[in-house]
């Protein structure tokens, strides 16, 4: 009988070791890319608006081609509405659960939900884009159901190895937008200018420069961390509004050289993102291109801008030339060494079909369906949309080779 307990402990405790075994093989595997070169595909923001496959299903075969990788990724700048919901207050950012389909459909398989129109339906809007994006298997970051969520990576697993996601959003975060311990919203980074909170809706004259608040920047340092335990690459996101001590509106209503390159707090705040395990850092929110930098080898995408652009016209002051050109980067590792950067320059239609409702932001009509859609930049706008980013990287020491109508960063051999 002591001879059978004895087999048994054994046993147990073989079988014990076995899975520990198996637990930690399976976290080295998600941390160790395949031996193969993994593409992440970076687009500007989508601000989709329809179904685009139903509105616009000529445009669908050119997005496609735009979107090849291992991982696709943009950010969904906008809330999903159930039918028969609506706002009839506020800002009305919404877009129905077929809008999901249609990303699915392009190609995105990853998702950061964090910007400042997550809000526009409240936490109902929260909670709908959570659930149809689970639905459709689009893996994704920056909201949740509580701050604990919303704070949390997302993680993508591929047959290259798992990659992380981190989303914030800092600016122009509607009150109570941002997640608490116990309600719904954004994983927010607040700005502080002084004893000010800057959030970019009205200019803090002779304010000092910007930082980040200690807490929020602690909390997304740490998600970092642990993310960097798990996955192969991290990704971080932020959906910035903050450019300086001006608001939004004034900066851009006014076309002040602020919103053409990051605020010295982005530049610092990014550092330390790299710093903490961040691969790839990836920025939207101008809307508007602004440069690159390689950081310690790993790239910071400073702003790329749009990709689609279902913009309502009555936002007339982010409606200059610049915000319908961006351009789509392709970046590609070998393990955790950056191999290259390359980009695709784009135009969006600023005229969609129909007509457009030029006094109501909340229309809903085939015009802003249809408008703000990408393809490919060709001959001399795509060498202008180039040039001007590699005006834009070159502060940083970013050196882009310009080939026709595609560009590859020249890499320092250390990277």
């Amino acid at each position: 009988m002591a001879t059978l307990l004895k087999t048994g402990r054994f046993l147990a405790l073989a079988a014990c070791l076995a899975a520990l075994f198996a637990i930690v093989c399976m976290i080295a595997a998600a941390q160790t890319p395949n031996s193969s070169a993994i593409t992440i595909t970076l687009a500007g923001q989508s601000m989709i608006r329809s179904d685009i496959r139903e509105t616009a299903p000529s445009a669908v075969p050119v997005i496609q081609g735009l979107l090849k990788g291992d991982v696709v990724f943009t950010n969904f700048e906008a809330a999903v509405a159930e039918k028969g919901e609506a706002v009839h207050e506020g800002r009305g950012f919404l877009a129905p659960p077929e809008a999901l389909d249609a990303l699915r459909t392009f190609g995105f398989n990853l998702l950061s939900l964090s910007g400042n129109h997550a809000f526009d339906l409240k936490a109902t809007g929260i909670q709908n884009t959570i659930r149809e994006a689970d639905s459709r298997k689009l893996v994704h970051a920056g909201t949740g159901n509580n701050l604990v969520e919303a704070a949390a990576p997302g993680y993508l697993h591929t047959p290259k190895g798992t990659i992380a996601l981190i989303a914030s959003a800092s600016g122009l975060i509607t009150p109570g937008g941002s997640a608490t311990a116990d309600r719904p919203g954004v994983n927010e980074l607040r700005v502080e200018a002084g004893d000010k909170e800057n959030e970019a809706s009205i200019d803090l004259p002779g304010a000092p420069g910007n930082t980040p608040n200690p807490e929020d920047s602690q909390r997304i340092l740490q998600s970092i961390r642990d993310a960097r335990k798990q996955a192969a690459l991290v990704i971080v996101y932020q959906h910035n509004h903050v450019f300086g001590n001006h608001s939004f509106t004034t900066i851009f209503t006014e076309g002040m050289q602020e919103r053409l390159a990051p605020n010295d707090w982005v530049k610092k705040w990014t550092h330390a993102e790299v710093d903490a395990g961040a691969d790839i850092v990836v920025m939207h929110g101008a809307p508007l291109l602004h440069g690159v930098e390689i950081y310690h080898g790993k790239p910071i995408f400073y702003d790329l801008g749009n990709f689609i652009y279902n913009l309502p016209p009555t936002l007339t002051y982010i409606h200059e030339p610049m915000n319908w050109e961006s351009a789509v980067a392709y970046v590609q590792f070998q393990g955790k060494n950056l191999q290259s950067i390359s980009f695709r320059p784009i135009v969006l239609n600023y005229v969609g079909e129909g007509q457009p409702d030029i006094h109501s932001e909340y229309a809903s009509n085939q015009f802003l369906h249809t408008r703000g859609l990408p393809s490919p930049a060709t001959g001399a706008r795509a060498g202008y949309i180039l040039q001007r980013l590699a005006e834009l990287s070159r502060p940083f020491g970013t050196k882009l080779e310009i080939k026709g109508d595609t560009a590859e960063i020249k890499l320092r051999t250390e990277n």
